[in-house]
């Protein structure tokens, strides 16, 4: 790539797979040190506001309740933790037109509504036992800084690097047209001679 691509627009797009992979990273370990912990209280919020079916509950049962929830939490946030690093090291692609349809994908996955997916898992869980669905409402229901992360930097920095992909896909393109017309007219020369 980089005896073709203009040096400028390589250092950019370097620079670019750099910065959202960093974003990456932040939402990654996001999800690994804050999903738990707001789903548990979630849980915990449902689990309260429902007396008469917590009072049937002896304490085996309210630790299994529990033990069981946080067993589908942590599957979920692994899975997709494995996901989300999958998805980065995709970025890393030396083919730059693989590089711009990847991308797509990419970005629909790293979305709220992938992570609130969560949910439907402990839900599952709750709904066993006759308890009330919980819902996440939003990534500032993990953190600010992760509301931050998922709808700002990800957004911005993923902006950033499908516009410089496509650009360097385009001057690829270019230029690889421009070798073909040579060798072309190289070939054409030879044969009349």
């Amino acid at each position: 790539m980089s005896e073709q691509l203009s040096p400028g627009l390589e250092r950019d797009l370097v620079a670019a797979r750099a910065a959202l992979a960093r974003h990456g990273i932040v939402i990654i370990r996001t999800i690994e040190t804050e999903l738990e912990p707001a789903v548990m209280a979630a849980v915990r919020r449902v689990v309260a506001s429902s007396g008469r079916k917590l009072s049937k509950l002896d304490d085996d049962a309210l630790d299994e309740l529990m033990d069981d929830a946080r067993k589908a939490v942590r599957s979920f946030s692994r899975d997709l933790q494995r996901l989300y690093t999958r998805l980065l090291a995709k970025l890393g692609t030396e083919d730059v037109g693989r590089l711009v349809s990847e991308l797509e994908g990419i970005d629909q996955l790293f979305r709220w509504e992938r992570v609130a997916r969560t949910s439907e898992t402990v839900n599952s869980v709750l709904a066993k036992r006759g308890f009330e669905a919980i819902e996440l409402f939003g990534p500032e229901d993990l953190s600010d800084a992760f509301k931050l992360e998922l709808e700002e930097r990800w957004p911005a920095a993923f902006s950033r690097l499908k516009d410089l992909a496509e650009a360097a896909a385009k001057e690829l393109t270019e230029k690889g047209e421009k070798g073909a017309s040579r060798r072309l007219a190289t070939q054409t020369k030879r044969r009349k001679r």
